[in-house]
Formats: C-alpha cells, sequence, structure tokens
C-alpha cells in the first residue's frame, strides 16, 4: 500500500496531478542541467530540451502505475474506481498535450 501511495499521483483529479508532474519534472530536468554542467551524459528524461514530458508520462502510467492500481482496485473495488477513471482521463490528457 505504501508503494501504491507513493506513486499514486496518476490517480488524483488532472490539476493536482499536472501540479505534481511539473515539480518532479522540473526536478528531473535540474538533474539533467547538473549532469549537463558536470560534462556527463545526461539522464533518461532529464534533459530539457529533447524531453516529451506527455510521452513519459503516459508511459509511467501505462507501465508502471496502471499494473500496480490495477491490482489493487481487486482488494479495493469498488472504492478504487473513481481513482482508475481519474488515472485514464490523465493518460488521456497527457497522450494529447507533448
Amino acid at each position: 500500500l505504501v508503494h501504491a501511495a507513493d506513486l499514486g499521483n496518476p490517480t488524483k483529479p488532472l490539476p493536482i496531478y499536472q501540479q505534481w508532474v511539473d515539480r518532479i519534472t522540473e526536478e528531473m530536468f535540474r538533474q539533467g542541467d547538473r549532469e549537463r554542467e558536470a560534462g556527463l551524459e545526461i539522464s533518461p528524461m532529464c534533459d530539457r530540451h529533447k524531453a516529451c514530458v506527455g510521452n513519459t508520462q503516459v508511459s509511467f502510467i501505462d507501465y508502471i502505475v496502471f499494473p500496480l492500481w490495477e491490482a489493487l482496485s481487486e482488494l479495493l473495488h469498488p472504492n478504487a474506481k473513481p481513482l482508475l477513471e481519474n488515472m485514464s482521463r490523465n493518460r488521456n490528457w497527457y497522450s494529447q498535450n507533448c
């Protein structure tokens, strides 16, 4: 449950999820900036000049968050339905906004 809570931002309403995406993305971009300054190879998804946040979020939901929350919903059903619906809406929004 702690792991699901840690990865629960995509289950929030879009305005809340967007705030978290912005914060996490900026943290990753700052890491990439430091790597660039140090002459290091920039880590995946950390290059602010190349990253597509929408694609990153869609992959995050598809391969990490959705499988976890889908399994967890078996335990929480029907209380998890709104969370899965939020995640689906968020995924769709990010898939259209790269």
